[in-house]
């Protein structure tokens, strides 16, 4: 690859940023406070800290694996190929559900001021609108990246600059604000619920991994921008949830994107649907990233890992994978359509928790011991999190990934045999000819 299509510190920034603030701060932030109370700012912290320690496994990894793929090539090059694959799908599966959640969120921001939208025909749409984009090459991806990016943090900054005089004290300190105001759940249990939530908030850094060798100097840069990336996405999700439960206290939960509600205290009536709009920008920001990323994962498992048919890493004339981007886009829409916004996000963080944890044993293999400790210990807090309908859908596919790993090793046993015998064939027709000479 030449050194003038890699990418700087910079362009790695903005691929990060613009992976990972999306929907979650915008639309969730009712959910979290709902369940903790103010303690939700408690939770984004705890949950931003332990995602940083998880990056940090990440970054030790990429110090030693400087090539496309993040935790399944740490997870193949650590354990072998059978975690690897597992590790490898799950993290396609998770480029896919990413997708599906996120155009779930944009259509649900945009019933806030379209009430009526058909929202299965538009997210089919828009999904498969995407898939055509990525056909024809990364570099239209990449300038709408660039865009939606510049979008979200203007964005953010005018919501911090606009807003933040509406904060009252008193949203912090009244005692019946301090427990959740209608789920009721409160407590250490509460917590633990937005802890959880907040997760979702971060799960688009691990994308970052995917394309180390389309970095400059991956193994220094990697790491340092992974480090800005979180401090800078944890700062803005701290500053949000502050600005939105000073601003609005009890009403918090009774909108479906407080942050539109709480600007348009500012602005009057029009203030929703403008800041609906800048929201759902930035939701399709994380649209595009995802869209960028999932081929790739995919084209990768084909072709550099010989864990999938080397007909899914197949490039078009443009340089991109067919088979990689049409199965990304078959299966974005299929999780689409099966569930909810809420719980799409749920399944994003159980596949996330896969990664994390396969990432943080590594770590611990490698002799990075504290990180890799950490990072498992936070990864299997994870694991309370979650509802009963999201871990009977997760195990479901790991099972099924099991099979479908023996299935493809079986197929490997197969064309290896195949080789085998091709190879005498060869062999034996050359001794026949030398014999005539």
């Amino acid at each position: 690859m030449k050194e003038n299509k890699l990418l700087s510190p910079a362009a790695i920034f903005l691929l990060g940023v613009n992976s990972i603030i999306g929907s979650g701060i915008f639309l969730l932030s009712g959910k979290i406070y709902e369940d903790a109370g103010i303690w939700s700012l408690l939770a984004i912290l705890c949950a931003g800290l332990s995602i940083f320690v998880i990056a940090f496994a990440y970054a030790n990894m990429s110090k030693i694996y400087s090539k496309n793929g993040g935790a399944f090539v740490y997870a193949k090059e650590t354990f072998g190929r059978f975690p690897g694959f597992i590790v490898g799908m799950v993290t396609w599966l998770l480029g896919t559900v990413t997708l599906a959640t996120e155009v779930s969120a944009l259509l649900t921001a945009m019933k806030m001021i379209l009430p009526n939208l058909n929202s299965l025909l538009i997210g089919i749409i828009i999904i498969l609108a995407l898939g055509i984009i990525s056909y024809f090459g990364s570099s239209i991806i990449a300038g709408l990246d660039n865009l939606t990016s510049f979008v979200k943090i203007v964005l953010v900054l005018v919501f911090l600059f606009t807003c933040l005089w509406l904060v009252r004290g008193l949203n912090f300190s009244s005692p019946n604000l301090l427990t959740a105001s209608s789920a009721n759940l409160g407590g250490f249990k509460g917590f633990l619920s937005a802890y959880g939530t907040v997760f979702f908030f971060f799960t688009g850094f691990s994308f970052l991994p995917v394309n180390a060798e389309k970095m400059k100097n991956p193994a220094k840069n990697l790491p340092k921008m992974m480090s800005l990336v979180m401090l800078t996405c944890l700062a803005v999700y701290l500053i949000i949830q502050t600005i939105t439960i000073g601003a609005l206290g009890p009403e918090l939960t009774k909108t479906l994107v407080p942050a539109a509600t709480a600007f348009s205290k500012i602005v009057g009536s029009i203030g929703i649907p403008l800041f609906v709009v800048g929201i759902c920008f930035s939701i399709f920001g994380v649209i595009v990233a995802t869209t960028f990323n999932t081929p790739t994962i995919l084209a990768s498992l084909a072709q550099a890992h010989e864990d999938v048919p080397m007909f899914v890493s197949k490039n078009n004339r443009f340089g991109t994978p067919t088979w990689a981007i049409i199965l990304t886009t078959v299966c974005g829409i299929a999780l689409f359509l099966s569930g909810n916004y809420v719980f799409l996000s749920g399944l994003t963080v159980f596949m996330s928790f896969v990664q994390y944890l396969s990432t943080g044993l590594a770590n611990i293999k490698k002799k990075f011991l504290l990180i890799g400790i950490g990072s498992v210990l936070f990864s299997l807090v994870l694991l309370t999190s979650f509802t009963l309908s999201v871990l009977i859908l997760g195990l479901g596919i790991l099972i099924l990934l099991v099979m479908i790993y023996f299935v493809v090793k079986l197929d490997d046993d197969e064309r290896e045999k195949w080789l085998k015998e091709h190879q005498e064939k060869s062999k034996g027709a050359d001794v026949n000819t030398v014999k005539r000479l």
